[in-house]
């Protein structure tokens, strides 16, 4: 059996999301099929489209991470988190003290 070789553990996710441009424009659908505090795969979207540079907000409620294109396939991509951030369209929601939810 090979050995696992991720720095992160991650979970099955198949849940909505979107992605964003760089400056938090152009809104797309897409569905994130598994997660990782360091990552994500996202599909439900044509790779080559992507820039390599996109904004990621996993909830309609959740925060926004930034997020860098690691890898593509013909149906998939995967990203690194870059940093996290707070939603482009609402940055002084957040209340002081508040940890903003996934």
């Amino acid at each position: 059996m090979p050995r696992e070789r991720r720095k992160y553990f991650r979970v099955e996710w198949n849940s909505a999301a979107t992605i964003y441009d760089r400056n938090g424009r152009r809104a797309r659908p897409c569905t994130v099929t598994n997660f990782s505090n360091g990552g994500a795969k996202i599909t439900g979207v044509v790779p080559e489209t992507i820039a390599d540079e996109i904004m990621l907000r996993l909830s309609p409620h959740g925060r926004t991470r930034r997020c860098r294109v690691v890898w593509r396939t013909q149906d998939s991509l995967g990203v690194e988190f870059i940093e996290s951030t707070l939603p482009p369209e609402a940055p002084s929601r957040q209340k002081t003290g508040e940890v903003p939810a996934l």
